[in-house]
């Protein structure tokens, strides 16, 4: 084959490579799990509790 094309072949195939990568790691990044707020109920006070025992 000649080199020129040898060269031209890899450097398509690297660039598909390049893009096929991004996409992927676009992905990744977009599935990461998203934090969600969650109420928690606490006693009133902690220090009238420790008194009444």
């Amino acid at each position: 084959m000649d080199t020129h094309l040898m060269i031209g072949v890899a450097v398509m195939l690297g660039l598909i490579g390049i893009a096929a990568s991004r996409d992927l790691l676009r992905r990744l990044r977009e599935q990461q799990p998203q934090l969600v707020p969650i109420k928690v109920e606490r006693p009133a006070d902690l220090s009238t509790q420790r008194r009444d025992r």
